[in-house]
């Protein structure tokens, strides 16, 4: 039997341009926990934006060195991101990386392969949620070490967060953080938590901790944020900005 093949002629001129944006998320390789949080806020607020993950190279342990490295793979990963293809926005998740790689470094690398797009690290969207919500100074709880935390603290005071208490659980591994069970964070949370402090900032991508903010915030009677809702929260608000 002879099968006939016909060639279907498309009427319309195909255009890559879209009504609603595109958002590049550049997620750690040893990170589980991100794209599960990112994926269920979205599902249940439902913004009007595309996103797309790419993966970046990490070496445990977390170290300044270690973290600082990631930077190197920047401009490569964000060009992996649909490629030759113009993102509106491209977001860098890794709070302690970012904090220590720094800003500028961070949008001058993504640029250079996705040049017209609007650059976010966890950092930066931290900073701005916490001004955002009128808090005046904060408790953090981290998963790394001393060091690690000292940078991210420094960070975080340059840009105008001021900082009540700190305390570190001195991890260095940060898929053993994706493991730490609700019961571990909310005893850390309570115990990282100043009576001065307005709130509490629970750092790292890889903490299961914004599924469980409702339970944090009932054990120790304070709001609280989280890096992966800070980030979800600040890339919705660029988006709308754009939308207006």
């Amino acid at each position: 039997m002879t099968i006939e093949s016909k060639k279907y002629h498309i009427s319309d001129t195909l255009t890559r341009n879209s009504e609603r944006p595109s958002i590049g998320l550049i997620v750690l390789n040893t990170d589980f926990t991100f794209e599960r949080d990112f994926v269920r806020m979205y599902t249940d607020q439902k913004p009007n934006y595309d996103f797309y993950f790419n993966r970046i190279h990490f070496a445990n342990p977390m170290t300044p060195e270690s973290l600082a490295a990631i930077g190197d793979d920047l401009t490569e990963v964000s060009a992996g991101i649909l490629p030759n293809y113009d993102l509106d926005l491209v977001v860098f998740n890794c709070t302690s990386s970012s904090s220590i790689v720094g800003d500028e470094a961070i949008e001058l690398a993504i640029k250079e392969s996705k040049p017209t797009a609007k650059v976010l690290t966890t950092s930066q969207a931290v900073v701005k949620n916490f001004k955002a919500r009128g808090f005046k100074k904060v408790s953090i709880l981290t998963p790394y070490s001393e060091e690690v935390s000292s940078l991210l603290r420094d960070y975080l005071q340059r840009n105008g967060v001021e900082i009540a208490s700190s305390m570190y659980m001195d991890m260095s591994d940060d898929r053993d953080v994706a493991f730490l069970p609700p019961n571990e964070i909310i005893s850390a949370a309570k115990a990282a938590t100043h009576d001065e402090a307005d709130a509490l900032f629970i750092s790292c991508t890889a903490m299961r901790s914004a599924e469980i903010i409702p339970e944090i915030e009932a054990a120790i009677g304070k709001p609280v944020f989280t890096s992966n809702q800070a980030t979800f929260d600040q890339i919705s608000q660029i988006i709308a900005k754009r939308n207006n």
